[in-house]
């Protein structure tokens, strides 16, 4: 089916999902369908649901569940259900611009690309603007394969990715999440993490959605900043977490080898030895907290310095120059007193 496809996930939206559901009415270039995958809702959300279907310019499918699934599978039942070219990750309680549609497909005009995200608008729970998602983030930007910050989360529901990529979801179940250990990756990480592997990942400045903050969000705006420095905080913790998280995306992609296309074949060797050296990195620097003695954390952060995996040119894992700044002033003169400080 040519198009874009909505993924909507619900659980007792009720109170905003009419006004969603308007503005995906009122798109300047409509969906080629909606899936809506409603995850045990006890308000009215099925109800604003259905009557919204009986009367959209599109067709509309809404799916129910016996049980709860939990945001993470809700919004990957509604992906993999989607039958559209492209897929849009869509929340209960926003407002699309009306051109969100029309902007993103020609995005993907580029046959390389994979997934692109956007920019959005904050507002409150009554509608008020608030300022913008990303404030300096009004240009375009192309990602090339592998070049995109490992950690940094583009979410959902600024999304669209080629329907493609949910080929590879039979392997999602053995995801890592680097902020919640012993969790699959959620659904916009995944994607992300696949797009980055196998092309290109393209960010749009115009701001296409109205991203209500509310008491109900599951999750409300988090920052790049601020997840940066909470992962700073957890210190090696983090290190060891994102060690664990690279080492299981080489895995991963090593068991989808005999699934691809053989023109994918070169990219997917290139996602293994960039996760694997990534791995190598977050263990020398873990040697800098871990390490007994001062000689053993100084060797290792020497060994960072030497080969750039800090600041502009930094190596695959993304080490900025205030993690220098932490592993030189700190971790490497105080080491294991460090690791006790900071919970290890």
């Amino acid at each position: 089916m040519p198009g874009t496809s909505i993924a909507l996930a619900t659980y007792n939206g009720g109170r905003y999902l009419a006004a969603q559901l308007d503005s995906l009415a009122n798109q300047t270039t409509l969906p080629a369908e909606l899936v809506i995958s409603d995850d045990c809702s006890t308000d009215n959300t099925i109800i604003v649901a259905r009557s919204f279907a009986a009367r959209a310019p599109f067709p509309v499918r809404i799916l129910t569940s016996e049980s709860r699934l939990g945001f993470r599978d809700n919004f990957m039942r509604a992906a993999h259900s989607c039958e559209g070219a492209l897929i849009a990750f869509c929340d209960q309680d926003d407002i699309w611009e009306p051109n969100k549609i029309e902007v993103m497909e020609r995005v993907f005009e580029d046959p390389q690309v994979l997934l692109a995200y956007h920019n959005a608008t904050l507002i409150s729970a009554k509608g008020a603007t608030l300022g913008k998602l990303y404030r300096n983030g009004q240009r375009q930007r192309v990602f090339e394969p592998l070049t995109r910050h490992p950690w940094l989360v583009a979410p959902g529901f600024m999304q669209v990715f080629r329907r493609e990529l949910t080929e590879y979801s039979v392997h999602h179940s053995e995801s890592y999440d680097v902020d919640w250990p012993g969790q699959p990756l959620a659904h916009d990480r995944w994607f992300l993490f696949l797009a980055s592997v196998f092309g290109r990942v393209v960010y749009v400045g115009e701001p296409l959605v109205r991203y209500r903050q509310h008491s109900g969000n599951v999750y409300g705006f988090y920052s790049d900043e601020r997840a940066h420095f909470d992962r700073l905080a957890r210190g090696v913790r983090f290190i060891r977490a994102a060690a664990s998280a690279s080492s299981n995306r080489a895995a991963l992609l090593r068991r989808m080898q005999d699934s691809l296309p053989a023109e994918r074949h070169e990219m997917l060797t290139r996602g293994i030895d960039h996760f694997s050296a990534m791995r190598n990195e977050l263990e020398t620097r873990k040697a800098i907290y871990t390490s007994p003695t001062y000689r053993a954390r100084a060797r290792a952060l020497y060994a960072l310095v030497r080969q750039g995996s800090y600041g502009r040119r930094r190596g695959v894992a993304g080490f900025t120059w205030l993690d220098l700044m932490l592993d030189f002033y700190l971790a490497a003169p105080l080491g294991p007193r460090l690791r006790r400080l900071l919970r290890k």
